[in-house]
């Protein structure tokens, strides 16, 4: 007898996007750092490039954690940037943060496969969009969501 795991109701079919590719070459690890209370690791990297004053951050993130009486592998990535409002008549910019989060829940029991994972990402980023042409987004969702409107269907 074969023990298999998977994950439900994430897509078999594929649509060809294009994805932004972050500023990776220039990530330089800042610190790693372990609590010893809760043995959540976290890597802080910042992004060597662009204004000293404005630093970009990713954060990497990994803890064990009980939900419900069962354990449970936490893993975030978090992406902390700014906001610009750039007037070329005063001559002025304005900056406010900017972050987004990825987080996962994984069952810490189960051997949850790389690729089952990738395709579980995928299928989390395409809810955020109603469906791709020739490589391009519909952003209509992504839309709604950025005026403060969840049902987007």
């Amino acid at each position: 007898m074969t023990i298999t795991y998977s994950i439900d109701h994430v897509s078999g079919t594929t649509e060809s996007v294009n994805v932004e590719v972050a500023d990776k070459v220039n990530m330089t690890l800042q610190s790693t750092d372990t609590d010893i209370k809760t043995g959540e690791v976290v890597s802080t990297y910042v992004l060597a490039a662009g204004d000293n004053a404005y630093k970009a951050f990713v954060t990497l993130r990994c803890v064990l954690q009980t939900r419900r009486g069962a354990a449970y592998q936490r893993v975030s990535m978090t992406f902390d940037t700014w906001a610009v409002k750039s007037d070329s008549v005063a001559g002025t910019e304005e900056r406010k943060p900017l972050s987004g989060t990825i987080s996962f829940l994984i069952p810490a029991d189960m051997t949850i496969e790389v690729a089952d994972m990738d395709v579980f990402i995928g299928s989390l980023f395409s809810f955020l969009y109603v469906s791709v042409s020739t490589g391009t987004r519909n952003t209509t969702w992504l839309a709604k969501l950025l005026y403060g409107i969840p049902q987007v269907k």
